[in-house]
Order: C-alpha cells, then sequence, then structure tokens
C-alpha cells in the first residue's frame, strides 16, 4: 500500500485482471477524479490503462468514500526490468517500442504530466500501457515531451551507460511529437556499446557529457540536471549537488523537484515548502501540498484543506478557496461552495464563482457550466457564440 497526500493506493486483482485499487483522500483529488473518470469514458485506446470510478465503495468509519479503480494489463512494470538488468540489444527493443507508444500517444488526446518509468507497464504482448493517470488532462500538450526524452535515455543509459546522447535541452526544441519522436529513434539505432569508466547502474539521467567529466559513482541515486542543480539521496533524505558533484543543499528533504525558474518544491517530516537554490525556505514547510508554475512565477498552495496562491517571492497574494486549478492563459479556476470562476496571477477575482464547474483556459477559451448550460467564455468570462 502506497500514501500521498492525495490518494491511499493498493495494488489488487479484481476478477482475473491485475489492478490498482487508489482511495481519493481530500475533495479536490476526489474532484479531479470524477472528472477525469467521465472524460476517459469516450477515450478507447489499449495505451492506457482502464479507469473506473466507483461512486461511495469504500466505507471510513462513519464517511462513504469514492475509490477508482485502474484496470492494468498482464506484464511488468519498465522500472522492474531496467533495475533487473537488460541486454543492449533489448535496450534497443523496449526504447523502440516505447518510442512507437509515445508516438501512438499523439492520436490520443491525454496528457498523463507524471510520466515514469515506474508507471508504465510492458505488456505481456509486448506492447507498452500508461497509468497512474490522477494527474492527467484530457488535452493534447507538450507535458509529456520531457519525460519522453528522459525514459527513452534510461532505457538506453540501462545497457549502454556511457554513450553520449544529444542533452535533453537540445531535443526539448523540438516541440512537434512525431518530430521529437523521428529524432528518439534515430538516436536508439545509432547508439554504440561503449566500455564504462565507472559503474553507473544507479545514476539516471544527467547529461552525456557531463558523465564523460564527472564521477558520481559514490552516489547512491541522483536526478537530472535542473538549472545546475542535481537531487540525489543519502539514506532516506534527499539533497541537491553542483554539477562537480559537490553538496551544495544538505541532505535533509523527504521529497525534492527539480529547480524550475530558482524555485524547487521540497518536502520535510512537517510539509511541503519552496525553496531557492541555495536550500532557502520561499514558502514555509508547513503545507500538504504546493504547485509550482514556473511559467508564471506562482505557486498554488493547499494547507487544511484550503488553497491559495503564492507569488515567487513567498507571499501569499490571494484568499483561500476549497480548489484551485492549474494556470493558463494568466487564468486560475477557483472554487469556493461549489461555485466556479477564474483568478488571475495576481490573486484578483478576475471572473466571478458562479459557474457550475469550470475547466483550464486554452488559446484564450474555457469551457464553463452556468446552471446547468454548457457554454464556452473568453478571458473575460464573455460567452463566446
Amino acid at each position: 500500500m502506497r500514501t500521498s497526500s492525495r490518494y491511499i493506493e493498493l495494488d489488487a486483482r479484481w476478477g482475473d485482471r491485475p489492478c490498482r485499487i487508489c482511495c481519493p483522500i481530500d475533495p479536490s483529488a476526489t474532484l479531479d477524479a470524477a472528472r477525469l473518470s467521465a472524460a476517459l469514458k469516450h477515450t478507447d485506446t489499449p495505451l492506457l490503462a482502464g479507469y473506473q470510478l466507483l461512486h461511495n465503495e469504500l466505507r471510513i468509519g462513519s464517511r462513504l468514500s469514492d475509490i477508482v479503480i485502474e484496470v492494468l494489463p498482464e506484464g511488468q512494470t519498465l522500472d522492474r526490468i531496467l533495475s533487473a538488468g537488460i541486454s543492449a540489444k533489448d535496450a534497443r527493443r523496449l526504447a523502440a517500442e516505447w518510442i512507437a507508444t509515445a508516438e501512438a500517444l499523439t492520436e490520443v488526446p491525454f496528457a498523463h504530466r507524471a510520466l515514469s518509468t515506474s508507471r508504465i507497464i510492458v505488456c505481456a504482448d509486448g506492447g507498452m500501457a500508461l497509468y497512474g493517470l490522477h494527474h492527467g488532462r484530457i488535452e493534447s500538450s507538450t507535458d509529456d515531451h520531457r519525460a519522453i526524452v528522459e525514459i527513452t535515455y534510461a532505457i538506453l543509459q540501462t545497457a549502454i551507460p556511457n554513450a553520449t546522447y544529444p542533452s535533453v535541452a537540445e531535443l526539448l526544441a523540438t516541440t512537434d511529437r512525431t518530430e521529437l519522436c523521428a529524432r528518439l529513434r534515430a538516436i536508439a539505432g545509432e547508439a554504440k556499446v561503449r566500455p564504462a569508466k565507472r559503474p553507473t547502474e544507479n545514476l539516471q539521467l544527467i547529461t552525456r557529457q557531463l558523465l564523460d567529466r564527472v564521477d558520481f559513482s559514490n552516489r547512491e541515486w541522483i536526478g537530472i540536471v535542473s538549472e545546475d542543480r542535481i537531487a540525489f539521496r543519502e539514506g532516506d533524505r534527499y539533497g541537491y549537488l553542483d554539477m562537480l558533484n559537490n553538496v551544495v543543499i544538505e541532505p535533509q528533504f523527504t521529497h525534492v523537484e527539480p529547480f524550475h525558474e530558482g524555485r524547487a518544491v521540497a518536502a520535510t517530516d512537517c510539509g511541503v515548502g519552496l525553496i531557492n537554490k541555495q536550500g532557502e525556505w520561499i514558502i514555509a514547510p508547513e503545507h500538504e501540498d504546493i504547485c509550482w508554475s514556473a511559467d508564471y512565477n506562482i505557486a498554488t498552495a493547499r494547507n487544511a484543506h484550503r488553497w491559495s496562491l503564492y507569488d515567487s517571492l513567498g507571499r501569499r497574494i490571494s484568499r483561500y478557496y476549497d480548489y484551485l486549478g492549474e494556470c493558463s492563459d494568466h487564468r486560475i479556476a477557483a472554487r469556493t461552495d461549489d461555485r466556479w470562476g477564474y483568478i488571475d496571477t495576481h490573486g484578483c477575482e478576475v471572473i466571478a464563482l458562479q459557474y457550475d464547474d469550470a475547466f483550464e483556459y486554452k488559446n484564450g477559451r474555457a469551457r464553463v457550466v452556468l446552471n446547468g448550460r454548457p457554454l464556452e467564455i473568453d478571458i473575460d468570462g464573455l460567452e463566446v457564440l
């Protein structure tokens, strides 16, 4: 069983199929699961695990709770296959299958937004499927492009640890998914086996050029390079290294994320906060959850099941809401007492909380429901006819 700030997850079997049972443990997770379940009913593809919401199926004390069933194909997760060790030939085969899966997903309007090798199942028939869909959105986006590159490199790195590849940043200049997959396919085909200088089985991708110059083999685990900082683990605590393997932020956190625009989400035993590149707290670690939006230099934070907006200096700039969505087009969907509206990146309510439901903006338009009637509004809240 695994517990996060939003879900309790348990692996089980449903009939003759493996499945993951997920219980939302906060109201925003329940709402997100309901939306995603409704949207995925119209998305029939073997590339995504089955996702079904069952209402009031679980009793917790005196309260009934919804549960989510993710029906999984028979197979193994990609991270387990890689940790067991595979040959260079199998690595190229897995990389080719993964790239084909990523390319096929261009036909599915779904952004996973939490892709990793632990959320990919290599099916018994040789195909692949994604699960852990809770953070996903029914939309076509470039959110998964970085993960696609890093997963491809992780597969190749397992069997070809010191091969030189283009940096992630260089590949991410290609935003078209089909073109990106074509470049990755060429890279996988050209990869050559080199004698390893040092053991690197436990190293995740940083950059190929860096591996040739700096020895990280004394580290139990390291993450990817993000703004010249590299997350690392020592025991059960995480900190950050610089590009020369020097510790710049001592291992003190229970969880860390990559830096973006000089900020990173980090957690302690007390809660979740936001740090700068010196390890100083910008937002104190007293929250249940924080989402940092580097594109807009704002963070949404949840405390006592209420959400509010912070700027990049750690100042709270909005009142508390029952829920805040992700920022898009400088607008954030906000909910209080089952009424939805929008705030801007300064925390001001720019569209009154009047809707039954409201969704993220895209290209200056957003879908809302007003008194049971679906409609589309522009950035100022005016109905688009």
